[in-house]
């Protein structure tokens, strides 16, 4: 059994507080409709009510000038001059008579006695007047004429009864077919409202089921233009949108723990060597000071060995927070001919040359962060050295990329660094480029080998500047290191 919901509402008495939104929808539907409907009703049985009251006060003035032309002394009292319905009076003397009253009323209408000066009698002026007697109450209109002599008055009268009678029974009729009509609209709303909000419900369905974590569902789209449509496009866009968040927070996750782990796994094993070294020292385990001069000459080692992982772990992680590189003009030529001069003076075991790719070097010129592209070349030049035997030549080429239109101005150029070397296989060409990937596993980390991170640096730099890098077999044996970079900067 489900308790309360905070606050001390149980959910079925919040659902009773806040009906759903199709029953509101419907019920201002239904209350708007009554409400005109009501409305309707009574201009319509005003209006109707003054065009029979018109009606009325025409035919009393019609059979009122025809009585005006009698004379009183030749009435008889018991002929009826008017139709049936209405009232004649004389007032003679004052005294009033009835003449041929013939009415359906069982009480007489209580008519005053008018004098022939009295201003209704003078202007001729409608009036209402009631009813006497013991009978139900009832009105009658009044028209109070002078006759031909001067010396008396008529007054011709006719109920009202039927009249009000005519107007309740429009309302009775119109009340009921107005009841009709409201629960035929009840109906028909319900219909209407119901299949209008059928796309809402799939969107509620499929905003609980992304709260229960699917954020791979989405809404569909119907093929209206309305505002549910563009509703549904809208939350679509932003699930995606939601949807990449969550996948870059993820693989931000992942590459933090990733960062971590590979730092403490690289860390630890020179970590241990400066430890034990620096034990050995402590407890006076070195004999004499060839032996101290080794432990130290270790510990110096180790210690640039891990100053050179965390320098470059840090530089991974600034690459890949999507740090936009400093562009400026740069000279590929240039860039190349330094890495090689460099490369000379550092190491004479091999020969390093700088040329053209299709042809003698010449200036090869893009947008591009100049510093990072020099790290490029320097890791490609340092990885070739340290994977290849003594003698090996390493070669850096530079130029348009291949195939494009000499005639214009290339879109995009390369840089080849290319080593004569025992080479990569296929199988591993692809893996080079993650981090602490090792194809030469016989290299001990202590003993000529890099950390694994060099040519993963150069894949973020090249990422960063939307180009391309791959690994392609050198003509004869060896490896070659393809990066294509575009001309114009796409950030």
């Amino acid at each position: 059994m489900a308790g309360p919901s905070p606050g001390g509402a149980t959910p079925n008495a919040h659902r009773l507080r806040s009906p759903a939104l199709r029953w509101r929808l419907l019920a201002v539907a239904l209350g708007l409709t009554l409400v005109a409907l009501a409305l309707t009703l009574v201009v319509t049985s005003a209006l109707l009510n003054r065009y029979l009251l018109g009606q009325t006060e025409q035919e009393l003035r019609v059979y009122g000038a025809g009585v005006a032309r009698l004379e009183i002394t030749h009435l008889d009292p018991g002929r009826p001059v008017l139709p049936s319905g209405f009232t004649l009076r004389v007032n003679e003397n004052g005294s009033q008579r009835s003449i041929g009253e013939s009415v359906t009323e069982k009480d007489r209408a209580d008519i005053p006695i008018l004098r022939p000066d009295d201003p209704l009698v003078t202007g001729e002026r409608v009036f209402t007047v009631g009813s006497r007697g013991g009978g139900t109450d009832w009105l009658a209109l009044a028209l109070p004429l002078p006759d031909q002599s001067g010396d008396g008055t008529y007054v011709v009268a006719v109920s009202l009864r039927p009249l009000d009678d005519t107007v309740r029974q429009f309302l009775w009729y119109s009340a009921a077919i107005g009841a009709v009509v409201l629960s035929a609209c009840g109906v028909l709303g319900w219909f209407l409202v119901r299949r209008s909000f059928r796309p809402l419900t799939e969107i509620e369905d499929t905003a609980a089921a992304i709260a229960g974590g699917d954020l791979t569902r989405r809404i569909h789209e119907p093929d209206t233009d309305d505002e549910v449509a563009s509703l549904s496009r809208s939350l679509n866009v932003m699930l995606a949108q939601i949807e990449r968040s969550f996948a870059v927070r993820e693989a931000n996750e992942a590459k933090m723990r990733r960062f971590i782990a590979d730092a403490s796994h690289e860390l630890r094993t020179p970590l241990a060597t400066v430890s034990g070294y620096a034990e050995l020292y402590r407890q006076g385990a070195l004999p004499d000071d060839e032996a101290i001069a080794g432990a130290m000459a270790r510990i110096d080692g180790e210690s640039q060995r891990m100053s050179g992982l965390v320098e470059d772990l840090l530089t991974l992680a600034r690459l890949e927070e999507d740090l936009q590189p400093e562009l400026g003009p740069v000279d590929l030529a240039v860039l190349a001919a330094d890495a090689a001069q460099d490369a000379r003076t550092i190491d004479e075991r091999h020969t390093y040359t700088a040329t053209g790719i299709s042809g003698p070097i010449r200036p090869t010129e893009l947008r591009a962060d100049e510093r990072q592209l020099r790290q490029v070349v320097t890791n490609l030049v340092t990885n070739a050295r340290v994977h290849t035997p003594a003698g090996t030549a390493i070669e850096i080429l530079v130029g348009p990329v291949p195939g494009q239109d000499p005639s214009r101005r290339p879109a995009r150029v390369a840089m080849h660094v290319r080593d004569h070397g025992p080479g990569i296989p296929q199988a591993q060409r692809e893996s080079v480029f993650e981090r602490f990937y090792r194809a030469d596993t016989s290299r001990s980390r202590g003993h000529g080998g890099g950390n694994g991170l060099g040519l993963a640096i150069v894949s973020a730099i090249v990422t960063a500047h939307h180009g391309t890098v791959r690994v392609e077999e050198t003509p004869g044996g060896g490896a070659t290191v393809v990066i294509e970079l575009p001309v114009a900067s796409h950030t």
